[in-house]
């Protein structure tokens, strides 16, 4: 009965790393392919390249490759191999043009109601519960936010730290959520940060590495209200860039 129960606790343990792996490489496939490392066009490395250069299973890589073959960005082709079919940028047009070219109030307020339901719980999931492997995935993503040096940089930064805080709470349908939402989700950071509006960066750098600080010290509370600051200022902040483009009042 012990050794069934070991037997249990060590696949679950593995799918759960096997898990983690996936999205690790995903992240970073998705960042080679919307930077332009990978241009449309472009034949991506094998399933058995990939996982032997980082010494990891085909299985992780599958997922990976999975997930991006289904938000259209890459496609497979029989005996030829995978290939990249759009980047982000096309994405958004090609999925999004009827939502909005510039973000509303409206739209500002249901992009909060939807991170405020998944990142809040999954903040608190983090701090309760979160491995050291989360808090590094967390803290690698906040030094490519310090360390960004244009906006694309940026906002890719920005949005991965946010996406490793869903990963921490290890929910697959967090998860499976916020990969559904990635392109609108995308758009939204656009948005928030994009040509440094209002020389934002050096205060969103240092409100990220305060979120950073209480998480690790596991402290949500104070993470979550750090955040819900932020979406105040942000709402206050890009009303009065709206208001200057005479697009709401």
């Amino acid at each position: 009965m012990a050794a069934s129960h070991l037997e249990y606790m060590f696949v679950e343990d593995s799918m759960e790393s096997t898990s983690l792996v996936s999205d690790e490489i995903y992240n970073d496939l998705f960042t080679k392919i919307n930077s332009g490392i990978w241009k449309i066009g472009d034949k991506i490395p094998s399933e058995n390249q990939i996982a032997k250069e980082r010494n990891i299973s085909r299985v992780s890589v599958r997922t990976a490759i999975h997930k991006l073959q289904a938000q259209g960005m890459i496609i497979t082709k029989p005996g030829k191999g995978s290939f990249v079919a759009k980047n982000q940028e096309d994405i958004n047009a090609s999925q999004f043009s009827a939502y909005t070219l510039d973000l509303s109030a409206e739209d500002y307020r249901h992009m909060i109601e939807l991170r405020r339901a998944l990142e809040f719980t999954s903040i608190d999931l983090v701090c309760k519960n979160g491995s050291e492997q989360d808090i590094e995935r967390l803290r690698k993503a906040l030094f490519a936010i310090q360390h960004a040096s244009n906006d694309k940089e940026y906002i890719d930064a920005d949005f991965n730290f946010h996406y490793s805080i869903i990963l921490g709470s290890h929910n697959p349908v967090f998860i499976h959520i916020y990969d559904l939402c990635r392109e609108i989700l995308f758009k939204y950071f656009t948005e928030l940060f994009g040509d440094n509006r209002d020389n934002n960066w050096e205060n969103a750098k240092q409100r990220h590495l305060e979120i950073f600080t209480a998480i690790e010290a596991r402290d949500a509370k104070t993470a979550i209200q750090i955040i819900e600051n932020t979406f105040e200022f942000n709402r206050n902040r890009l009303a009065r860039f709206f208001k200057n483009e005479n697009r709401i009042v």
